[in-house]
């Protein structure tokens, strides 16, 4: 005897497999999400600690006249990041360092044929060069500074623009190695980490549904 035809319905439905794919994605989505949320809360932990969430310290070094971050950009960060703070050692406890921020474009023009540095995170670029520049603390329109021996600290109230961070020796002689630290005041952090995970979790249980209901509706069997 041929076997009763399965109901129309059953099985696996252009629709199921469709709420399948979009559950699956929605899942990857909400654990991003989740993980997301999970390392805002452990930096907001930090910051509640040190006001900071902060970098690991790190040693820069060179044989020019000035150690310079990139160029950072900060259009439309103050809305997140508060303050930015800047830690700097000299591995010569005696020799007075200068530490500033200032405008890239005016830092650029500064440090322009002048052999130099410049940092991102473990990266180093040495830029070659013949000039001697002038001291550094009154050579440019810094927007914060601060010079002397032992440990410098650079605290700046972020402002929109592009912005680049110079050390360099008080006097402006060559070469210098430092150990640095910096870290961002983030008043909202806890706010985004809240959004983040409430989000994460109703984007998971959107998807667990996308993906139960489908599995169980194909699976059920017609009666015979």
């Amino acid at each position: 005897m041929a076997p009763t035809p399965a109901p129309a319905g059953t099985g696996w439905t252009a629709g199921r497999i469709l709420a399948l794919a979009v559950g699956s994605v929605l899942l990857l989505i909400s654990l991003a999400l989740i993980a997301g949320g999970a390392t805002l809360v452990w930096a907001d932990t930090l910051q509640i600690h040190s006001g900071y969430v902060t970098t690991t310290t790190v040693t820069y070094s060179t044989s020019g006249y000035a150690l310079a971050s990139d160029s950072i950009t900060m259009h439309s960060v103050g809305l997140f990041v508060d303050e930015v703070r800047i830690r700097i050692t000299s591995s010569d406890p005696s020799r007075p360092l200068f530490a500033g921020i200032a405008a890239s474009g005016n830092v650029e023009r500064y440090l322009s044929g002048v052999s130099y540095t410049t940092v991102a995170g473990h990266e180093v670029t040495d830029h070659p060069g013949t000039g001697v520049p002038a001291a550094p603390a009154a050579a440019l329109p810094w927007a914060a500074g601060v010079q002397g021996t032992g440990t410098l600290t650079l605290t700046w109230v972020v402002q929109d623009g592009d912005w680049t961070v110079v050390v360099m020796n008080t006097d402006a002689r060559p070469g210098l190695s430092v150990r640095a630290e910096a870290g961002i005041s983030v008043p909202t952090l806890a706010l985004l980490a809240g959004e983040l995970l409430a989000v994460g979790v109703l984007t998971g249980v959107v998807a667990t549904a996308l993906i139960v209901v489908p599995v169980r509706l194909a699976s059920r069997r017609g009666l015979r």
